[in-house]
């Protein structure tokens, strides 16, 4: 799967584009968490969803310290309420649990906030994010 690391990054920055944000955010962004390397997938656990074998979507879980971090949730425009997302998370929350671990914590974009409430995510708190210029929620989400 590292070989598909360019198509990732381009479902990132199409999702991401989705709500509005100028190309000149989204190349910012692109630069420190839109872009998917090869190594990152190597050494972090994601999973692509393809609709006739072609890659519309991805999730990925990351260890931080002890904590695992849904660090990307992604799916193309034009899948969004199709379920796609929806069966990424709950099998990224699989994973975790066969991993023996009960919760996983993330950030969203307050676009994607609804999303994560209706998945069963708890707020935990809020992020400030120096670099994205806005406050940014984080959910908890137990297995």
């Amino acid at each position: 799967m590292p070989e598909e690391a360019a198509a990732l990054t381009g479902i990132a920055i199409r999702a991401k584009g989705h709500w509005g944000y100028s190309e000149e955010q989204l190349a910012h962004w692109s630069r420190e968490f839109l872009t998917v390397s090869p190594d990152y997938i190597a050494t972090n656990r994601a999973w692509v969803g393809c609709v006739d074998s072609q890659p519309v979507a991805f999730a990925a879980i990351k260890q931080e310290g002890n904590e695992l971090v849904l660090d990307h949730l992604w799916v193309l425009p034009e899948y969004i309420g199709k379920g796609i997302g929806r069966e990424l998370f709950l099998h990224a929350a699989r994973c975790v649990r066969e991993m023996n671990r009960s919760e996983f914590s993330f950030t969203s974009d307050p676009h994607a906030d609804g999303f994560y409430h209706r998945m069963g995510a708890e707020k935990i708190g809020e992020h400030h994010s120096d670099f994205q210029q806005r406050v940014l929620t984080r959910f908890r989400y137990r297995v």
